[in-house]
């Protein structure tokens, strides 16, 4: 688990800060597959990951659930800032999580008095909304080959591990199922292009193990 010190938009905050973070919050944890918070509800908290993955999520108007990011240990969930307090998607457990939450008038508070976290918080959040911008620009240019191959590669620089013949092991389980929720796609279709990305030897599968052929893949979306 890492500590609270190592959250990414903790970085340059005086000490005297991070020990208010230290007094002001607690610690929580979330099981695998269980919800942290549903999407429109009244929060009262803004959530930090500390331990294992967690996904944000929205439902179409079909009740179909698409996964829109999968976060890691030292990210922030949800926004310090919210419209009334409310929740635009949901929160669950990919794994056993374990999560630092604190209230959301303290953090402002906090924010107030510290312009380095303010400013980290904002950078946090255009990060967040340049991957969604990418995200859209994939949706609607895309083949859906394409999509997925841009898709693994994202998720390989994410959670990669270097291995030998210039593949990276993405560390975290991944269903077809799943996949095919973070891209809003029917799962045969998600099969259909994976197929054609195994085909072709940019990526390799074990199981629920992916294996990315990074120069050849980041070529292959980009062509």
């Amino acid at each position: 688990m890492i500590e609270i010190k190592d959250i990414g938009v903790f970085e340059g905050i005086s000490d005297s800060t991070l020990e208010r973070i230290y007094e002001l919050s607690d610690e929580i944890c979330l099981k695998k597959n269980r919800s942290l918070y549903m999407d429109r509800e009244k929060l009262d908290y803004v959530y930090f990951l500390l331990e294992g993955m967690v996904t944000l999520s929205k439902c179409n108007e079909n009740g179909e659930s698409r996964i829109i990011f999968t976060l890691k240990p030292g990210d922030m969930i949800n926004q310090p800032i919210m419209r009334k307090n409310t929740s635009a998607v949901e929160c669950w457990g990919f794994e056993n999580s374990k999560i630092m939450r604190i209230k959301f008038e303290d953090f402002d508070s906090i924010m107030q008095s510290d312009y380095t976290l303010a400013r980290n918080c904002i950078l946090y959040m255009e990060n967040r909304i340049r991957r969604l911008y990418r995200q859209l620009k994939n949706s609607v240019t895309s083949n859906l080959d394409k999509r997925l191959a841009a898709k693994l590669y994202r998720l390989a620089l994410e959670h990669g591990m270097d291995q030998e013949d210039g593949l990276v092991l993405i560390s975290i389980d991944l269903s077809v199922t799943y996949i095919a929720r973070t891209m809003g796609c029917q799962r045969e279709s998600l099969s259909r292009a994976l197929k054609i990305l195994l085909e072709r030897g940019i990526v390799k599968r074990q199981g629920k193990k992916f294996y990315v052929n990074m120069k050849d893949t980041e070529r292959y979306f980009k062509a």
